[in-house]
């Protein structure tokens, strides 16, 4: 503080200028973390509901080749939208090597979250039961 004559006091121009800094920056730390809050936020959200999906695809999969066996012809490969987001799926399902009846199940589902590309994947088994 410097004071003026005899009765004033006053700011001086650098004690100004680095309030007004200090309130820049905080402004700006506050803005990024909200922003990083709701990007977690819809990455959870999205995270949540595809994965639940995924994991009723793969069931569905895993029933078709348990009764179906080699005659199942599932979709390999797709794409759907939830909540206004794009989503791109694909899936494939092999004899485990050495086996005739037990299948590997490998499903993914990706989409973009701002300038991230995700991606969640699961992996199961069936085994083919003939009936007789």
């Amino acid at each position: 503080m410097l004071k003026i004559g005899t009765n004033k006091k006053a700011f001086t121009l650098i004690e100004v200028m680095l309030a007004a800094m200090v309130l820049a920056l905080g402004a700006v730390l506050i803005h990024e973390v909200f922003f990083a809050c709701v990007d977690t936020f819809n990455y959870c959200h999205h995270y949540f509901s595809v994965a639940y999906w995924l994991d009723e695809k793969v069931w569905r999969i895993q029933q078709d080749l348990r009764h179906l066996g080699p005659l199942a012809q599932p979709t390999t490969h797709g794409e759907f939208r939830h909540r206004n987001k794009e989503f791109a799926w694909d899936l494939t399902h092999d004899l485990v090597y050495g086996t005739q009846d037990l299948y590997e199940i490998n499903a993914a589902v990706s989409w973009k979250e701002g300038p991230r590309a995700i991606n969640i994947s699961r992996t199961a088994f069936a085994k083919y039961v003939e009936k007789e």
